[in-house]
């Protein structure tokens, strides 16, 4: 067997060789604290099995706390800067490793930590996961899984672990909820009362796209083409912690060009109009930051401001007060129900694939279906039952 076992005091260390990750050449490594020489003997061929199929992990008395702060979350902070993870995302990890995994698994040896462990944390989130010994929701615990298991992966890739426990724990997995839409005729009547609203545009065009929030406080006036009725979405507005930041698009898809009806169009055009004559009035207080939807001096709108201006309105018309997202799920519903196929309403929203919008409204799609069953069943068959 390559490697041998030494007698230490009491107790046997194993050596062997084996590749160190930072430069990938062969080193000797000591492991000590076996009781007997059986279990060295065992430990040894565990690690040279490993090492053959190139899996070891190298001995670290890491916890999973230190890990996280010492290697885990400074890596999110570089890949920020880099461009290659969204601060958005980094935000989402830090929050959830920081409030649920260290205070709860921080002290467990990051090379100890197992499945196991995890099913027990997430049992206990269920349990008790929020302040006040409360039930943490189902959709938060799957975020936590899917934040450990990202650091993890990590782990695995710079040589700390052979292996992502994660991919063997058993999360609970998110309830599905009914998703706060408006029908039809309520956003005909929220239209209505907005319309002499100062940001009604920007209503208007939330109603008839579907587009994020951050979409909405992103854009921008070079963005627009009013003559050919469309827009290109490509940039977003964001929040982390509370500090807004411009980013690119969610993701390649959401990056999209968006056709535009004619009410839309026309509700764009008077707020240009409005824009220059603010414009005109705060003369060099105004400032020009290039963005559709400002402050009347010209300053760029926060992101969870336009919520609140939003839900406010809302109340006014005396309409259910929804997220503003659930704008973006009326839209896509009403679009839905009205025979807009699958795919485009997948490309006007910008998801990554068919497969998301067909499972966020699994539920329209049905109905639609039925209707398109039924009318085409009275073609063929002339409408006799």
């Amino acid at each position: 067997m390559r490697g041998s076992i030494v007698k230490r005091g009491a107790g046997y260390s194993i050596v062997y060789r084996a590749p160190d990750p930072a430069t990938g050449r062969s080193k000797q490594v000591w492991k000590g604290g076996y009781a007997t020489k059986r279990e060295a003997e065992t430990a040894l061929k565990e690690v040279v099995a490993a090492v053959d199929a190139g899996t070891y992990a190298r001995p670290t008395k890491q916890t999973v706390s230190q890990y996280l702060i010492e290697d885990w979350l400074p890596s999110l902070d570089a890949a920020v800067k880099g461009g290659s993870l969204k601060a958005t995302t980094a935000a989402f990890y830090r929050n959830l490793a920081t409030a649920y995994v260290s205070p709860r698994i921080g002290g467990v040896l990051l090379t100890r930590l197992d499945a196991p462990t995890l099913n027990k944390l997430y049992g206990d989130l269920l349990v008790n996961g929020k302040r006040g010994g409360k039930p943490l929701s189902t959709t938060t615990i799957h975020g936590v899984h899917v934040t450990i298991s990202r650091a993890l992966s990590d782990a695995v890739r710079w040589g700390k672990l052979s292996r992502n426990v994660a991919a063997m724990a058993d999360p609970p997995q998110p309830a599905k909820k009914n998703k706060d839409v408006w029908s039809a005729e309520q956003l005909r009547a929220f239209a209505a009362s907005v319309a002499e609203d100062r940001l009604a545009a920007l209503w208007v065009l939330a109603m008839s796209t579907g587009m994020r929030r951050g979409e909405l406080a992103g854009l921008e006036w070079v963005d627009l083409d009013l003559n050919a009725s469309k827009l290109t979405v490509r940039r977003a507005r964001v929040v982390v912690d509370y500090a807004v930041l411009d980013e690119s698009p969610k993701s390649k898809s959401s990056a999209r060009v968006i056709g535009l009806d004619e009410r839309t169009v026309t509700a764009l055009r008077r707020h240009h109009r409005q824009q220059l004559e603010e414009r005109m009035a705060w003369r060099s207080a105004w400032t020009d930051t290039g963005l559709v939807f400002t402050r009347e001096d010209g300053l760029g709108l926060h992101p969870e401001r336009v919520t609140r201006m939003f839900q406010a309105a809302a109340s006014r018309a005396k309409l259910p007060v929804i997220p503003l997202h659930g704008l973006r799920h009326s839209y896509a519903t009403a679009g839905l129900e009205a025979g807009i196929s699958l795919k485009v309403m997948s490309e006007r929203l910008g998801h990554s694939s068919i497969a998301i919008t067909g499972d966020l409204y699994s539920h329209v799609r049905e109905q639609v279906d039925q209707e398109a069953a039924e009318k085409t069943a009275d073609y063929i068959f002339g409408g006799d039952r």
